[in-house]
C-alpha cells in the first residue's frame, strides 16, 4: 500500500479549469464503468475499482495529490481511501458522489 500524506490544510484544487473538465471526465468514466463499491469512511471515503482498472486509478490519484494536497491519500491496486480533516471529510463525499 502506498500512502501520500496531505501536505496542506487549505481545501482547495489547483487544476485549470481545462485540466479540470478533463479530470472530472477521466473520474466519471472510470467510476461509471469500473467501480466496484464506495464507501464512506471516518474522514473520507473509500473506492474500490475493478482490478484491471487499478492502473487508470492510481493515474487519477497521481493527478490528485498534486491538486488537492489536501487529502492523503492510501492506494493499493484497485483501491484508494482518501480522508481529510475537518471540512475536507465533506468535500471528497461530494467529490465522489455516486452519479
Amino acid at each position: 500500500m502506498d500512502t501520500f500524506r496531505a501536505t496542506s490544510d487549505t481545501i482547495a484544487c489547483a487544476l485549470t479549469p481545462d485540466d479540470l473538465k478533463e479530470t472530472q471526465a477521466a473520474w466519471d468514466k472510470l467510476l461509471r464503468l469500473s467501480l466496484v463499491s464506495r464507501e464512506e469512511v471516518p474522514g473520507g471515503l473509500r473506492l474500490i475499482v475493478h482490478p484491471g482498472s487499478a492502473d487508470a486509478l492510481r493515474r487519477l490519484i497521481d493527478v490528485e495529490r498534486e491538486c488537492c494536497r489536501w487529502i492523503t491519500f492510501e492506494l493499493d491496486g484497485p483501491m484508494v481511501k482518501m480522508t481529510a480533516s475537518d471540512g475536507g471529510e465533506a468535500a471528497i463525499r461530494e467529490m465522489w458522489s455516486p452519479p
